[in-house]
């Protein structure tokens, strides 16, 4: 752990020496109804003053959340799926079967999005379950309006809609789900942020991935520690994903 940390810390250097700041963003998964856990993310994204975006299931009723979310400006509401139903018959799981047309998956985003409406802070862009893109979603999404898409450990394709990736996950699934390690996590935080200097990539965000509702106590402690002290340091910057998307289209 000591080993990874030095690590890290070098590669900050590097960015420092390069007069460069990482993005980073943060996605949390899987919100359906208020919740207790749900309240804890919340109140650390407040007190560490992180935007958040919360990608909510449309699947039952997700107006519940708006008055959480009433106050809440540093959090966006973007559609995680559908009913978040696994259709896809693929090994990690997928909402779009594989015979889906652009057709069908518009109308599946259609009623998803409207069960969202009027939710604050609703942007309109999509983070399919189990990060799975059906090769009909991108069409379809543009074809819908959409104008962002988030999925996982891409850099920043020069996609339309605009693909904003994840990239640390904070925990581990196989064999149920539990927190990552604190060595595991920034040993990805190190190798992204090499990965991004070594191509020239600086302004290419990093993806934080969080699941309140999953979350054991060693994963919510580190999440509370990995906030503040990213918050103080100065190669890092934390930046809404309305932002992140903004600024690609101004580029476009």
């Amino acid at each position: 752990m000591a080993l990874q940390r030095l690590l890290l810390a070098l590669e900050l250097r590097r960015w420092t020496q390069a007069g460069k700041r990482a993005r980073l963003w943060w996605r949390d998964d899987d919100a359906r109804s208020p919740s207790r856990a749900l309240r804890r993310l919340l109140d650390l994204s407040d007190h560490h003053a992180v935007p958040l975006t919360l990608a909510v299931i449309p699947d039952s009723e997700p107006l519940r959340l708006a008055p959480l979310l009433a106050r809440r400006t540093q959090v966006r509401v973007i559609q995680h799926g559908v009913s978040h139903a696994d259709h896809g018959q693929a090994a990690a799981g997928g909402e779009f079967a594989p015979e889906m047309t652009r057709e069908d998956i518009v109308r599946e985003l259609s009623s998803g999005w409207a069960a969202l409406r009027g939710l604050p802070g609703l942007f309109p862009a999509f983070a399919p379950p189990w990060n799975d893109i059906h090769p009909a979603l991108p069409a379809a999404l543009r074809c819908f309006g959409f104008v962002g898409l988030s999925g996982w450990g891409e850099l920043s394709p020069a996609t339309r809609p605009f693909r904003i990736d994840a990239h640390l996950d904070l925990m581990r699934w196989r064999g149920g789900p539990r927190f990552r390690g604190r060595g595991r996590f920034e040993a990805d935080l190190r190798a992204a942020l090499a990965l991004r200097r070594r191509q020239g990539s600086w302004a290419a965000p990093i993806g934080l991935l969080t699941h309140h509702l999953a979350q054991d106590e060693a994963a919510w402690k580190y999440l509370a520690e990995f906030l503040a002290w990213s918050r103080r340091r100065p190669e890092f910057e934390w930046t809404a994903l309305d932002a992140l998307v903004a600024v690609e289209l101004l580029s476009a």
